[in-house]
C-alpha cells in the first residue's frame, strides 16, 4: 500500500510564515524592486486591519517579482532556502519527517508560500513534490501576477486533485498543519497532526475528535 504524507510548511515545518523574511530577503538582493514594496503599504495595511484576504494581499506581493528573469528569481529562492531557512526549522519537524522517509512515504509540501522559495526548502528536506502559490512568467521573465490561485484553503485540496496525485490503488495518508484554514486538506486525511494549534483551532479540534492527533513541535 502507498503511503503520501502531506506538509504545510510555515508554522508546520518552521516556526513562523516565511513570507515577511523572504520579502526582506529578496529587497536586499533586488533594491530596485523598493517601488514595488512602497506600493504595497496600503495593502498590507487593510490586510493587517483584516479588510482584505490572505488571496488579495498574496495578488499584491507577486507585484515585487514584476520584470526579474526566471533565472534571477530562483537564484535567489534557493539562497533564501540554502541560508535563512534552516535556522526556523522546528527540530521535531525535521525528526518526524526523517521517520516518514525511512518508513516510504511519499512527501509532498504543499504550502501557500510562494513556489519560487518553497520549491528549494522541498527540495532540502528530500520531499518528492512541492506544490505552492506559483508565480506567472512570459518569455523568461516575472509578469508580477500569480498563475492560478493563491495555493491556501480549500485551494490546497482542489491542486490535489488536479495535479492527479492520488494513485488509483490503496494507500495511506497523513497530513500535517498548524492552522485551521487547511481543514479542506486535513478532512481527507485518515491521521491528522495538527502543530502548535491556536486557541481557535484546539477548540475545533477537541470538539471533532476522530483522527485528529495535537503535537507541541519545538
Amino acid at each position: 500500500m502507498m503511503r503520501i504524507a502531506f506538509f504545510d510548511l510555515d508554522k508546520t515545518i518552521i516556526k513562523k510564515d516565511s513570507i515577511i523574511p523572504f520579502m526582506i530577503f529578496y529587497l536586499k538582493k533586488n533594491p530596485k524592486s523598493i517601488i514595488y514594496y512602497i506600493r504595497l503599504i496600503p495593502y498590507l495595511i487593510l490586510f493587517f486591519l483584516k479588510i482584505i484576504d490572505n488571496n488579495k494581499i498574496k495578488y499584491e506581493i507577486a507585484s515585487i517579482f514584476r520584470n526579474i528573469t526566471i533565472e534571477f528569481g530562483e537564484k535567489i529562492g534557493k539562497e533564501f532556502a540554502d541560508s535563512i531557512i534552516p535556522n526556523l526549522y522546528f527540530k521535531d519537524a525535521l525528526d518526524e519527517i526523517k521517520k516518514l522517509k525511512s518508513q516510504k512515504y511519499t512527501l509532498i509540501l504543499i504550502t501557500a508560500s510562494f513556489e519560487l522559495y518553497a520549491k528549494f526548502i522541498a527540495k532540502n528536506l528530500g520531499f518528492d513534490k512541492c506544490m505552492g502559490t506559483e508565480l506567472w512568467t512570459f518569455r523568461g521573465k516575472f509578469t508580477g501576477y500569480m498563475y492560478g490561485k493563491n495555493c491556501y484553503g480549500a485551494a490546497k485540496r482542489y491542486r490535489l486533485f488536479t495535479e492527479h496525485i492520488f494513485p488509483n490503488h490503496k494507500y495511506k495518508n497523513i497530513a500535517y498543519s498548524d492552522s485551521i484554514s487547511d481543514l479542506p486538506l486535513l478532512n481527507f486525511a485518515e491521521t491528522k497532526i495538527c502543530v502548535n494549534p491556536n486557541n481557535k483551532f484546539r477548540k475545533y479540534i477537541l470538539n471533532n475528535k476522530e483522527g485528529f492527533l495535537i503535537v507541541k513541535w519545538r
